[in-house]
């Protein structure tokens, strides 16, 4: 790259943002000033966390629902703008237990500690810091938001039970000494689905608030807000309603809607015009893509072959749903000789994680008297999961299916062409016999 072409990327950034006022208002990684929506999850947070204060300290609080439904939103904004310490960690960062504790070390200005220390010395500073932060701010309660809370339980070495289990004992341990803790979990799925001991289940309680998918009204409305505060011109509501149907008739994702507008804005503005319905359109099949090719880069080599698996099944037979055990023997027969296995259990989390992250949908069957089972289905374009996962692999998927579509043609032909012959041979003899 050169001068001259820096200068036209510059320039055509710029372009791209031309349309803007203030682009922030489409940040989702920030709290907004004010909320749209959630009242009653908003009020149920607020009694939870301050029934400190009559002499009840709920431990922890399960917050979980859909992805894009407001649930880290409304924790942190609820938080900042209550009298009480604060700490919002996302755990999807750690790859390990240890390096869950790590992260909340780190977010509380603490250096990350080396695995020789241990975890018991890891919580022990964590104590220390928390003291430290109610002492210094004078408040009574701290709380501890651990966001994308079921990336601790992919760990299965760590023991990410006996983790939970330590902070409610802090949470114990802090009580006596008049000061209080409480732990928010933020995740897709409720506490209960996690594989916790029975001594922590005990100690957790049933304080539980749950996410409904945003409705194409609330998305309608919270989009047209950040419109109003982040566009120099007026959008047309027809766009902010295309925006919203197509967010609300995939999951009532909010944090879905915000970026196809703001991708749809910067399509306009590079071409200079206002945002139309064929921008939406552009921005959903580049804000796909990128995302697709932003999870697979960033997953495992197991991850990327389920992926796969569940891809060429899907382009393959031309069918949506496929059983666990279907996608399992796939995967058997994709990976190479000489990489190990994953047992059959791991790569049915792994399965579950493909959901958590949007690549596919999941349903739950009866198989009779063999109980229930799960299904899959994929919910993008399995040519682009297939060629973000394995391109130099996947090309080859795509010839065998044309060359396997070849000859079901030609035998189709062939069938039909000796079908015929037969049947020319048959009226041709009735004919003789008629004396034709």
């Amino acid at each position: 790259m050169d001068k001259k072409e820096l200068k036209k990327i510059v320039g055509d950034v710029r372009k791209q943002n031309s349309i803007f006022s203030d682009k922030s208002y489409l940040d989702n990684l920030s709290t907004p000033e004010s909320i749209i929506g959630r009242e009653s999850e908003s009020k149920k947070l607020v009694k939870f966390l301050l029934s400190f204060e009559k002499g009840l300290v709920v431990p922890l609080i399960s917050v979980y629902g859909r992805s894009g439904s407001g649930k880290s939103t409304i924790v942190q904004f609820v938080c900042k703008n209550l009298d009480v310490d604060f700490c919002y960690t996302n755990l999807r960062k750690a790859k390990t237990v240890f390096g869950c504790i790590n992260l909340i070390l780190s977010e509380l200005g603490h250096q990350n500690l080396k695995n020789a220390q241990g975890i018991n010395t890891a919580f022990t500073i964590l104590e220390e810091l928390i003291m430290q932060s109610l002492d210094k701010s004078g408040n009574s309660l701290f709380v501890l938001c651990l966001d994308e809370f079921d990336t601790l339980f992919y760990d299965k070495r760590g023991k990410p039970s006996d983790f939970v289990y330590k902070l409610l004992v802090l949470v114990e341990k802090l009580r006596t000494l008049k000061k209080y803790l409480c732990i928010v979990t933020v995740s897709n799925k409720v506490l209960s689905e996690f594989n916790l001991d029975d001594r922590v289940v005990s100690r957790v309680g049933a304080s539980e608030i749950y996410f409904d998918s945003y409705s194409q009204n609330d998305v309608l409305k919270i989009i047209r807000n950040r419109a109003k505060k982040s566009f120099s011109q007026k959008i047309d509501d027809h766009v902010l309603n295309y925006c919203a149907e197509i967010s609300s008739s995939e999951h009532g994702d909010a944090r879905r809607a915000i970026d196809l507008l703001r991708t749809s804005g910067e399509l306009a503005g590079l071409e200079n015009k206002e945002i139309s319905r064929q921008h939406v359109d552009d921005a959903i099949a580049q804000l796909q893509k990128n995302q697709i090719t932003t999870m697979i880069s960033g997953g495992s080599y197991h991850f990327k072959l389920a992926c796969a698996a569940l891809a060429r099944l899907t382009f393959v037979n031309d069918e949506g749903w496929h059983s666990t055990s279907e996608l399992f023997k796939q995967y058997q027969k994709i990976i190479p000789p000489d990489s190990r296995q994953i047992s059959y259990r791991r790569f049915s989390e792994m399965l579950v994680e493909l959901v958590n992250s949007g690549i596919a949908v999941s349903q739950t069957i009866s198989k009779g008297r063999h109980g229930y089972g799960s299904q899959f289905k994929l919910t993008v374009d399995p040519d682009l999961i297939g060629n973000s996962c394995f391109p130099d692999w996947w090309p080859s998927v795509v010839e065998s299916k044309k060359k396997k579509e070849s000859a079901a043609i030609a035998s189709k032909q062939l069938k039909s062409l000796y079908s015929g012959r037969r049947r020319s041979s048959r009226f041709g003899s009735l004919y003789r016999n008629l004396g034709f």
